[in-house]
């Protein structure tokens, strides 16, 4: 409770308030609070991860909020800009380099999904504090076989292992969805294949794009009614879309469709180009390529609304991978399964892989070219220099999987069943329904005030030379930020892994501690001499850095007392409200400032996210050597929130500390 009390200390202004929760504290540690920690030590010994289901039920099966920007990440890949055609729209006879380069990823991730089935990864391994430590290896096995499933009291989380389940996928385009077989007898559907399916279904859906508002449904076909954009209402409240979707399961064809999603191992969505456009963005260059990257990513976390391409989305699948004819893919997914960084591992691979092949392909793209037609009467796609063939005629025909050159199919001749679209029987309260989650999800969209600001002066390797991590110092460059802005400290999260135990999943490393707010305070006082600053700054570091090493060896303070909190309320007792309904309690649990590092190979590549309360900000951080990359967040409807000023003191903080350590006498103590 000792780590409790400092919290306290540090986000809780009213010092009469503290005062009250310090003698709450102490009863609690004389009398009910043993009790409930010999309970808890029973309770681990029975137990795998004791904390494991408490911690995923507070975190996202209990909290009703939606999905959308308040729970689920986005991640944007590096862009390609070669990829598209002379149209701007996608429904224009799609650019044949377009769908194969979806179908190269969506491949290269089957591939990856493959040695997860057959439990053929390696061994992930701890590679600080303790190095070579296993790491826990169940969320790779939940990314491609789980589902978050609405509930009227509280979402689960649902498994569909393999075989039995999620040999399919589904595609999203145009707010319509598509069930497509890639395994089927015991062989894989070729990249090739996959490419023409792509191009069929986006060809098929040219003309029919679904409608969101009632005056659009009115003027559809009796056909196109089958085929409302049912993603809309996994973007709203989690009880509302558990309401809706009992109603829709009262009849066998919705059954089946979602049947299909929920037991999908991902849903590829074929987007349009999204808007150039953010808001009050200057027209520097430099103010013009943040606009870039957060157009970018913004299309991964929401899509840019019911209008665009949030039709494509279902916010409740684990994984959604998210392609546009302009060059920009990336990922939006759902987070109650794993962490980020396990599947930014998986991606990176797959980026890999895709790449080798281009590498290859351009080594044989001369010889390529030089190939005649063999007189078989096969379609011929192309796709970065390739020639590529497929037996596939039309959409609506089995078709025979020919063994491929490298006689990847064995030989054999399998059939494969042609996509099929997700029809839907929906009634007007399902139409009401679908109109209320656009609205609602406009809204949404619209208050998200949101940056990616790439910090360009310097990067981890310059921050290495300041003897401090990169991550402890960008954390203190948060806290720092936050205090230029608001005068105080507030509760962080950052997460720090705990796959050191099986089912680890995260705790919470506290940033806003004594340590760094005797700095701040020492940094905002103009009498602090310049090396008071430095050992400050050096002492909140070393601080930073011990939280960090206890929450990743398991001995962070938020998960033991979530567990204390909930065997209160298992066996009622009733004077441990005291502590856990204390106002104190509740003001550090407000993250007005939630915070991950998600660093990824290339530069290109980072992920964002919204607020987790309506009065705070997200920031997560990607370092790389010579740069830093922020996705900063806020919602506009708060008034006292701004990420433009936010971004704006962040740079200057960056520039003002990273001088001031570059500067650093010699003879400055550091103690």
């Amino acid at each position: 409770m000792a780590g409790y009390l400092e919290a306290v200390d540090v986000a809780v202004d009213d010092e009469q308030l503290k005062m009250e929760t310090r003698r709450k504290v102490e009863r609690f540690l004389q009398g009910v609070g043993l009790k409930l920690q010999e309970l808890l030590i029973e309770k681990q010994s029975k137990e795998d991860n004791w904390a494991y289901h408490w911690w995923l039920d507070d975190m996202y099966m209990c909290n009703d909020i939606a999905l959308p920007i308040n729970s689920n990440p986005g991640m944007a890949f590096p862009s390609r800009r070669d990829v598209t055609s002379s149209s701007s729209d996608v429904d224009d006879a799609a650019p044949t380099n377009f769908v194969q380069d979806i179908a190269d990823f969506v491949s290269a991730i089957l591939d990856y999904k493959e040695l997860i089935d057959r439990q053929l990864l390696p061994q992930d391994r701890a590679l600080s504090r303790e190095k070579g430590q296993p790491l826990c290896m169940a969320q790779y096995q939940r990314l491609f076989a789980s589902y978050r499933m609405p509930g009227l009291e509280q979402d689960q989380l649902k498994n569909f292992p393999p075989p039995d389940e999620n040999e399919h996928i589904i595609v999203g385009h145009q707010g319509q969805f598509w069930r497509l077989e890639v395994r089927h007898k015991g062989c894989r559907l070729s990249s090739e294949e996959m490419a023409f399916n792509f191009a069929a279904i986006i060809e098929t859906t040219d003309g029919q794009k679904t409608g969101t508002l009632a005056g659009q449904h009115q003027q559809q076909s009796s056909h196109h009614q089958h085929y409302p954009p049912l993603g809309l209402l996994t973007t709203a409240n989690r009880r509302l879309w558990a309401q809706w979707r009992h109603q829709l399961l009262q009849d066998l064809i919705n059954a089946r469709s979602l049947q299909s999603i929920e037991s999908s191992s991902m849903i590829v969505c074929i987007d349009q180009p999204f808007l150039q456009s953010t808001g009050p963005f200057s027209d520097d260059e430099e103010e013009v390529n943040h606009r870039v990257d957060t157009n970018r990513v913004l299309q991964m976390i929401h899509g840019g609304g019911s209008q665009w391409n949030t039709i494509n989305r279902w916010f409740d699948k684990t994984v959604q991978f998210i392609f546009s004819p302009d060059g920009t893919s990336g990922t939006c997914y759902e987070h109650s399964p794993a962490e980020g960084i396990v599947l930014v591992q998986v991606i990176e691979k797959a980026l890999e892989n895709v790449q080798a092949l281009r590498q290859q392909e351009q080594q044989q793209e001369q010889q390529e070219q030089q190939q005649e037609d063999n007189g078989q009467q096969q379609q011929q796609i192309r796709a970065g220099g390739r020639v590529r063939r497929s037996t596939l005629t039309t959409l609506d025909d089995d078709y025979e999987r020919q063994p491929s050159e490298s006689g990847g199919a064995g030989g054999r001749t399998t059939s494969f069943p042609a996509p099929k679209r997700l029809a839907w029987k929906i009634d007007e309260d399902i139409r009401t329904a679908i109109e209320t989650a656009a609205k609602d999800v406009d809204s949404l969209v619209d208050d998200l005030d949101f940056r990616v600001f790439r910090f360009t002066l310097y990067g981890k390797n310059r921050i290495k030379t300041f003897n401090v991590s990169p991550d402890v110092y960008i954390q203190l460059m948060l806290q720092w930020t936050y205090y230029k802005l608001h005068g105080k400290l507030v509760a962080t999260y950052e997460s720090a892994a705990t796959r050191r135990f099986q089912l680890g999943r995260v705790d919470n490393i506290r940033s806003a501690s004594s340590a760094s707010l005797a700095w701040v305070k020492a940094m905002a006082d103009p009498d602090s001499s310049v090396e008071e600053q430095i050992r400050l700054f050096y002492k909140a570091a070393d601080n930073q850095t011990n939280v960090m090493v206890k929450n990743i060896l398991g001995q962070g303070i938020d998960n033991h007392l979530l567990g204390l909190r909930q065997l209160a309320k298992h066996i009622n007792i009733d004077t441990a409200t005291d502590v856990f309904q204390d106002p104190s309690f509740q003001i550090v649990h407000h993250f007005a400032l939630s915070t991950s590092q998600i660093p990824t190979n290339n530069a290109d590549s980072f992920m964002g996210y919204g607020p987790v309360v309506p009065d705070g900000y997200g920031c997560s951080y990607n370092p790389q050597r010579d740069c830093v990359i922020f996705c900063a967040s806020a919602f506009k409807s708060c008034e006292s929130t701004s990420v433009g000023c936010f971004v704006r003191q962040l740079s200057d903080t960056l520039v003002q500390v990273g001088d001031m350590l570059e500067n650093r006498s010699s003879n400055a103590s550091i103690d």
